[in-house]
């Protein structure tokens, strides 16, 4: 226990100077502060909170208690050689990146949300149609089903279609985000656009769309107040900013624990609290404790590389079916380096996860020194990578992300060619 309690303070503590240091939202900052929170919230379980928890009996560490204190100082080492070699970590917005330029793009491609809103409007039209809504959780199978398969039927591309949809609203989310930051916060405009992006992901039945939206949004809103902070002097929050960041969090993180209490699966969870809904944050560690039991370390072949990009070997696969087989847990909750163990083992996922660190976190300096809508399009991608590293493989899991920035570039002037020539000679009065 505490290891963890130590791990997740040292965690927070990074968070907290670094952020107060340069008020730059760097990705190693939202890294830091969720995988602090899962820390010590896991050394809070092991001290016995959560009586009521799905998983309470699993909470026995032998392997990660130790990993974690070394996976801490191999990230936060890479984070700080990242730092150190990028004396001048300020952020220095390109010409082309104006208020006006930014304005336009949002308002040019606001049919992105709609597209999204309907579509979202759709994919529950075919859910409701193919399986019903008595149950939450039968809807929520049947959904991930829908967009795991590679059928070519009318759900399918409905579904294929939305999905890349949902992706481009990500990236107009966060460019609104960092609008907002750099103009002010509403309340009323923090709903509109939640209200827009919230159905796609929705009609899974699952609770992404909230975490991701406060993810894109209030990301890129404090990148955005930081940029503002350093060209004008102003509060980092006014009164009714506070207010409404405190509405909206409230709002949202309620909705994350509500949905999850209208689930039910096998073996009834209703008697979990609200706070003990978001435990699942740390079902990534337990999966690998129980992997490092499965497989341990000398005695498999690793699959080097290949989990990481997300094509489970035949190992993961067996462990999965495992997981399934002989314990509560889904195996679908896994964490960064979960996929890492088998790839490259106990102290090669540790050496690749530092030099992870030292790059993502190098990409991202180098991006904000010169931002662009294409750099920030690459720092958001690193900061949804961070965000998620403790509840999926998030390397892998991005590469739909990277192919997307890599058509920005391909079809940039088609895209952003016009609104760039239009706004440039405001930028250079």
């Amino acid at each position: 226990m505490i290891s963890f309690l130590i791990c997740g303070i040292i965690f927070w503590l990074y968070t907290y100077m670094t952020f107060m240091k340069e008020r730059i939202f760097y990705p190693s900052i939202i890294f830091s502060f969720m995988w602090g929170g899962v820390c010590i919230y896991t050394a809070l379980i092991l001290n016995g909170y959560g009586q009521h928890l799905f998983l309470k009996e699993y909470y026995v560490f032998h392997h990660m208690d130790t990993y974690m204190i070394y996976f801490t100082i191999v990230m936060l080492g890479g984070f700080y050689l990242a730092h150190s070699l990028k004396k001048h970590t300020y952020v220095n917005v390109s010409l082309m990146m104006n208020s006006n330029f930014i304005n336009k793009i949002l308002s040019k491609y606001k049919w992105i949300m709609w597209l999204n809103f309907f579509g979202g409007i759709l994919r529950m039209a075919v859910m409701i149609s193919s399986v019903g809504v008595d149950s939450i959780m039968d809807y929520r199978l049947a959904a991930n089903a829908m967009m795991m398969t590679s059928s070519l039927s009318v759900a399918g591309i409905i579904f294929k279609i939305t999905a890349y949809v949902q992706m481009l609203a990500n990236f107009y989310v966060g460019l609104y985000g960092l609008k907002t930051g750099i103009e002010t916060l509403n309340f009323r405009k923090i709903l509109g656009i939640f209200i827009l992006y919230a159905p796609t992901q929705m009609a899974t039945g699952g609770r992404l769309f909230i975490l991701y939206f406060i993810l894109f949004f209030f990301g890129a809103f404090l990148l955005g107040r930081g940029i503002a902070l350093k060209q004008h002097k102003r509060k980092l929050l006014n009164l009714r900013e506070s207010r409404a960041i405190i509405l909206s969090f409230i709002g949202l993180l309620s909705l994350v624990a509500l949905i999850a209490m209208l689930r039910s699966g096998g073996i009834s969870k209703d008697q979990e609290t609200i706070v003990e809904k978001f435990a699942y944050v740390t079902e990534g560690m337990l999966a690998t404790e129980y992997l490092m039991d499965y497989y341990p370390s000398g005695t498999y072949q690793f699959d080097l590389g290949k989990n990481t990009i997300g094509k489970l070997s035949t190992q993961y696969l067996s462990f999965r079916s495992y997981l399934n087989d002989h314990t509560k847990m889904s195996a679908i909750v896994v964490c960064l380096f979960t996929p890492l163990y088998l790839d490259f083992g106990y102290l090669g996922s540790l050496i690749f996860l530092f030099f992870f660190a030292f790059f993502a976190e190098s990409i991202a300096i180098k991006s904000l020194r010169k931002l662009t809508i294409i750099n920030f399009c690459i720092y958001m991608v690193i900061l949804k990578m961070f965000y998620e590293s403790v509840m999926t493989p998030s390397i892998g899991a991005n590469i739909p992300n990277y192919e997307l920035i890599i058509l920005f570039l391909l079809f940039y002037k088609l895209l952003f060619g016009k609104i760039q020539k239009s706004t440039m000679p405001l930028a250079s009065n």
